[in-house]
C-alpha cells in the first residue's frame, strides 16, 4: 500500500512538473521527463540501447561457375540443366523466376551466383529456397535460407543450411525493383538426383 502511494505521488508530481513546463519548454521536454518517471517507478523497461542484431546473409565474394554445354547461351531468359549433382541456371533480364524442384542430397546446398544490372542503386538480388510439401500440393518458405548477392558480375558463394535431405526445394531468384533486372548465372551444389520437377501451379 505504501509502495502504491509512493508511486502514485511520484506520477502526480511528475504530471504537475510536465505540465508546468510546458508553458516555456517544448512539448518534448515534458515528455521525456514523463518517460523517464515511469521507467524508473518500473512502468516501462529501460532501453539498453542495443539494436537487435541483423539476421540478413550476405553471400562472401568467390567461386566460379563452368556452364555445361547448351547452357552457355544466355540470350533466353531462363535455362536450367543438373549435371552431377550440381543445377546450372542461366537468366537474362529477369526480376523474379523459379527453378523446377530439385531433390536435396543432405542438409545443406552451396550457392554461387552473379549478375549484373543497369540499375545504380540496387545493388543486390536474393536467392531463396522453398520446400514442396509431402503430398506435392504447398510450397512453403524455408526460413533463414534468403542469401543476398553482390551485382557486378563477380562470383560471391555461400553454404544454405537447415535442409532435409530426400526432400524436394526450388530457389527463387529475385531482384526488388519495378524497372531494372539483372542478367546472370547460378549453380546450385549438393542435388541428390538428376532429374527436375516441375509442379503446376506451384510456379
Amino acid at each position: 500500500m505504501i509502495n502504491f502511494a509512493k508511486r502514485a505521488a511520484a506520477l502526480a508530481l511528475a504530471g504537475a512538473m510536465a505540465l508546468s513546463l510546458t508553458a516555456c519548454s517544448p512539448k518534448e521536454l515534458a515528455s521525456d521527463l514523463i518517460l523517464k518517471t515511469a521507467t524508473l517507478l518500473g512502468f516501462i523497461e529501460e532501453d539498453t540501447g542495443d539494436e537487435e542484431e541483423s539476421t540478413d546473409i550476405y553471400a562472401p565474394a568467390g567461386g566460379e561457375i563452368t556452364f555445361p554445354d547448351g547452357l552457355q547461351d544466355t540470350s533466353s531468359h531462363w535455362n536450367q540443366q543438373i549435371v552431377d549433382g550440381s543445377l546450372y541456371v542461366t537468366f537474362n533480364s529477369i526480376a523474379n523466376r523459379n527453378t523446377e524442384y530439385f531433390v536435396a542430397a543432405s542438409d545443406s546446398v552451396t550457392v554461387t551466383a552473379y549478375a549484373t544490372t543497369e540499375s545504380t542503386g540496387l545493388l543486390e538480388f536474393k536467392v531463396a529456397l522453398w520446400q514442396l510439401s509431402e503430398d506435392r500440393t504447398t510450397t512453403s518458405y524455408v526460413p533463414g535460407t534468403t542469401v543476398y548477392f553482390t551485382t557486378g558480375g563477380d562470383c560471391y558463394t555461400c553454404t544454405i543450411t537447415g535442409l532435409t535431405p530426400g526432400k524436394l526445394y526450388k530457389a527463387n531468384v529475385s531482384y526488388d525493383s519495378a524497372i531494372y533486372y539483372i542478367t546472370g548465372g547460378m549453380r546450385i551444389d549438393g542435388i541428390g538426383s538428376n532429374d527436375l520437377l516441375s509442379v503446376e501451379g506451384n510456379e
